[in-house]
C-alpha cells in the first residue's frame, strides 16, 4: 500500500510502499476513505512536538474515517463494510487522547493513530476496535474524518472545558479550522461570541457562523467583559492577553499550541481569580454528539481536498498559512 512515512525531524515525509496491515486480536483494518490534515503534523515534522510520538518512522494522520475491510479476533459490534470514524480517545479513557498522551506502555497500549501507531496518511490502517465510532450514512467520510479532531476538540473546549451556556459572553482567539468550529459551537449553545484573528479575511466566515463581532487584537475583548476566552492559537502572547481581557472570575481555555511556552501575568491570574485550563481532544460521547449535530446541519466547515500524492507539498503550504478551511485527502482515490 502507499503511505507517507515520517522518519526524521526537519525532513519531509516520504511516499513509500508498505505491506498491507493485518487484523489482530481486538483490532480491525480499514480502508482510509478520508484523512484530515492537522496543524500538529507541522509541529511533529519541524520538531516542535515530535517528542509526543512513541517512535519513528511512523505514518502520521490522526483524523481518519474509513470502511472496515478486516476484523480481528474478539471484535464485536462491527462488520466488514461498516463506515466508521476513528476517535482520538479509547472508550472513556481520559488519559489516552491528544498529542503526548499515553505511551507504548501507557493507557491501553498507546494506540492513537499517527501518534502511537501508524495513522491515516496511508491507503489502509490498523485500528484498535475500541476507537471506532459508527459513521452515520448521511455524514460524508471527509466530514467524518475532520470531525474526529477539528470539530470534536472545539466542541469539548467550548462545552466541557469552557462550560459555555446560553447568555455567556465568549471570546474565540484564532479563527482557523478549530477556532471557527469553536465559534460555531458557542453560538449554537446560545452564547454571545466574539472572534479574534490577525487575518481579517476570516471575519466574513466568522459572522456567518454566529459571531457578534470580530477583532484583530485580543485586547479589544476587554470592554466586552467575556466570562470565557478560548485560545485556539496559543502563541504565548495570546494567552497572556487573554488573562488581561477576561472578566473577573472568568475562565480561559487553552487549546492551541502555536508556542509551547508562555509568560503570563500571575498577579492578574490570582487577583482576578481566573481559571486557566487546558483542553485537548474530546470523548467518544463528544464525537457521537458532533456526528448528530452534523446530520442536523449545525456544522458546515469549509473543506479543501488535496491530492494524496502531494501531501508533503501541502504540509509546507499549511505551515506557511497558505491553505484555507480544513484540509483532507483521499488516499484511495
Amino acid at each position: 500500500m502507499k503511505a507517507w512515512l515520517f522518519e526524521n525531524v526537519g525532513e519531509k515525509m516520504k511516499l513509500v510502499e508498505l505491506p498491507n496491515p493485518k487484523a489482530k486480536s481486538g483490532w480491525v483494518v480499514i480502508n482510509v476513505e478520508a484523512a484530515g490534515m492537522c496543524h500538529s503534523d507541522v509541529g511533529i515534522v519541524d520538531g516542535t512536538i515530535t517528542a509526543a510520538l512513541d517512535h519513528r518512522p511512523i505514518v502520521l494522520g490522526h483524523e481518519v474515517a474509513g470502511t472496515i475491510t478486516e476484523i480481528g479476533e474478539g471484535v464485536s459490534g462491527f462488520m466488514v463494510g461498516d463506515r466508521v470514524g476513528v476517535s482520538l480517545r479509547e472508550g472513556h479513557d481520559e488519559d489516552d487522547v491528544g498529542l503526548g498522551a499515553g505511551t507504548a506502555n501507557g493507557p491501553r497500549g498507546g494506540s492513537a493513530p499517527g501518534i502511537h501507531v501508524n495513522g491515516g496518511y496511508a491507503e489502509k490502517m490498523l485500528v484498535r476496535a475500541s476507537r471506532l465510532i459508527a459513521l452515520p450514512d448521511n455524514v460524508s467520510f471527509e466530514m467524518g474524518a475532520v470531525a474526529t479532531d477539528a470539530i470534536t476538540t472545539a466542541y469539548s473546549a467550548v462545552m466541557t472545558a469552557g462550560e459555555v451556556k446560553a447568555g455567556s459572553v465568549v471570546g474565540i482567539i484564532g479563527l482557523g479550522g478549530l477556532g471557527m468550529n469553536g465559534l460555531r459551537t458557542a453560538s449554537f449553545a446560545g452564547a454571545k461570541v466574539y472572534g479574534v484573528d490577525i487575518n481579517e479575511d476570516l471575519f466574513e466566515d466568522a459572522f456567518k457562523n454566529g459571531a457578534a463581532g470580530c477583532f484583530k487584537d485580543v485586547s479589544e475583548l476587554s470592554s466586552l467583559k467575556p466570562s470565557v476566552i478560548i485560545d485556539f492559537a496559543g502563541f504565548g502572547t495570546t494567552t497572556a492577553e487573554a488573562i488581561k481581557a477576561v472578566a473577573k472570575y472568568g475562565r480561559i481555555v487553552q487549546v492551541g499550541l502555536g508556542k509551547i511556552e508562555s509568560t503570563i501575568n500571575t498577579n492578574l491570574l490570582v487577583t482576578k481569580k481566573i481559571q486557566l485550563v487546558g483542553s485537548s481532544g474530546g470523548t467518544q460521547e463528544d464525537l457521537k454528539r458532533v456526528y448528530e449535530l452534523i446530520t442536523e446541519g449545525v456544522y458546515k466547515p469549509e473543506l479543501t481536498e488535496v491530492s494524496f500524492d502531494k501531501l508533503d507539498e501541502v504540509l509546507d503550504q499549511f505551515a506557511q498559512g497558505k491553505t484555507r478551511g480544513r484540509i483532507f485527502t483521499r488516499p484511495n482515490k
